[in-house]
């Protein structure tokens, strides 16, 4: 069980830093056109995500506070911090901001797919089943990673991917979700 909580986390830390450098053009360039407050922000998520990689969750998190808190108006720092808060098992301060990262941009197939993650957690399976097929609706890429989103559903049946959690829920909930609405 250790194994795969090790496994998971490490998962977890490899998506933060991805979305930090796909999200985050020439960001890593030294001599790149942005303002300095932007690279105070980009520093912090960075520097939270390496905390990530340590496993040191909690100051993980205070990192991706400040960051939010310098660029309010940028998903990254919410989606980031949200991450950190699954790693905490902090799963209703995550959808809170899996949520905020949603609003400042809904095309943000990741942060639907770990809200997903973070109601499947509390047993509210209804809105997991939502968000998963929100997230395949908007990148079916989302479903075809290294199979980890299942990982983190402890105490539900390990599925091969997401595509598989929607089918299980489906399947035995009877449950069918339209968001064409969203």
């Amino acid at each position: 069980m250790e194994r795969t909580t090790n496994l998971i986390m490490n998962i977890l830390c490899v998506v933060a830093l991805t979305v930090v450098v796909f999200l985050c053009p020439g960001c890593n360039e030294q001599n790149s056109p942005i303002d300095q407050r932007e690279k105070v922000y980009r520093a912090l998520l960075l520097d939270g995500n390496r905390l990530l990689e340590k496993k040191k969750y909690q100051k993980a998190a205070d990192f991706f506070t400040e960051a939010v808190s310098r660029e309010p108006e940028k998903a990254e720092g919410y989606l980031t911090r949200g991450i950190a808060y699954i790693c905490l098992e902090q799963y209703r301060q995550a959808i809170v901001d899996f949520t905020s990262a949603i609003q400042k941009d809904r095309t943000l197939a990741i942060a639907y797919a770990n809200r997903g993650i973070a109601y499947d957690h509390l047993g509210r399976h209804k809105e997991a089943l939502f968000d998963y097929q929100k997230a395949l609706s908007i990148n079916p890429e989302t479903g075809k990673g290294p199979g980890f989103m299942e990982r983190f559903l402890h105490n539900k049946p390990r599925t091969p991917d997401l595509r598989e959690r929607v089918k299980f829920l489906i399947d035995n909930q009877i449950w069918n979700v339209d968001f064409k609405n969203d």
